[in-house]
């Protein structure tokens, strides 16, 4: 919002409400002094518009659907994350673990300054999720069927190193099935690699369903998660 400075016709308005006019030229010396302060004030206020607090919170949100949610320890689900993000049956290429679930979510983020080209990220996830095995049993996963469907809602939180800084427009808003949170990252912050990523170590994920509720919780034993049974 810009600031408007009024105008007015000085010597119309005194003579209407009986004030002795002033003479041409001490109006000129008037009329001069308000239109530098108003300059000044005009500029101040375009100045102060344009400039950015470093504090501002950025937030960008993005959807995706099919991403593969897995258990923590031992749990052996018969299905497994691979590197880029897919679940298979094939153990030898499993990179993230067993998968018991998958997860149809949107991501926000919310990004803050810290300072020297370092920025805190937090992600917020809420959605839905369909498991096909209990995430928190072992060492074999019993199966569930039929599957079982809930709510998921989690948050984790991130360190990124960026010169650039993030650009929420460049955050897609439909992400490729499966896409994780480091490429959506890479987008959020276009000038980054994985490796000025660090963090995400602290989640806390709760899930909902007709049958049990879990709280994934990196503070606390996985015997006191609860779980997701049919």
């Amino acid at each position: 919002m810009k600031d408007v400075v009024s105008q007015m016709n000085t010597k119309s308005l005194l003579t209407r409400i009986g004030v002795p006019v002033l003479s041409l030229a001490m109006l000129g010396g008037l009329g001069a002094t308000l239109a530098t302060s108003a300059s000044a004030s005009t500029m101040a206020t375009t100045l102060s518009a344009s400039v950015k607090p470093a504090t501002a919170t950025v937030v960008a949100s993005t959807h995706v659907a099919g991403v593969p949610d897995t258990t923590v320890g031992s749990v052996d689900t018969g299905v497994y994350e691979d590197i880029n993000g897919n679940p298979t049956t094939d153990l030898s290429k499993s990179a993230f673990g067993p998968v018991w679930a998958i997860d149809d979510a949107t991501d926000t983020y919310k990004v803050h300054s810290l300072g020297g080209n370092q920025y805190a990220v937090d992600r917020m996830v809420n959605g839905t999720f369909e498991a096909f095995a209990q995430p928190n049993a072992g060492p074999v996963a019993p199966k569930l069927d039929p599957e079982v469907n809930g709510q998921i809602h989690g948050t984790i939180s991130y360190v990124v190193t960026s010169v650039g800084g993030p650009v929420a427009s460049k955050l897609l808003p439909e992400q490729l099935p499966g896409t994780g949170s480091h490429a959506q990252l890479k987008q959020l912050f276009p000038d980054i690699q994985d490796s000025d990523i660090s963090g995400g170590s602290d989640w806390v994920f709760a899930y909902h369903a007709a049958h049990g509720s879990m709280t994934q919780d990196y503070r606390t034993p996985s015997t006191a998660w609860g779980n997701i049974t049919g």
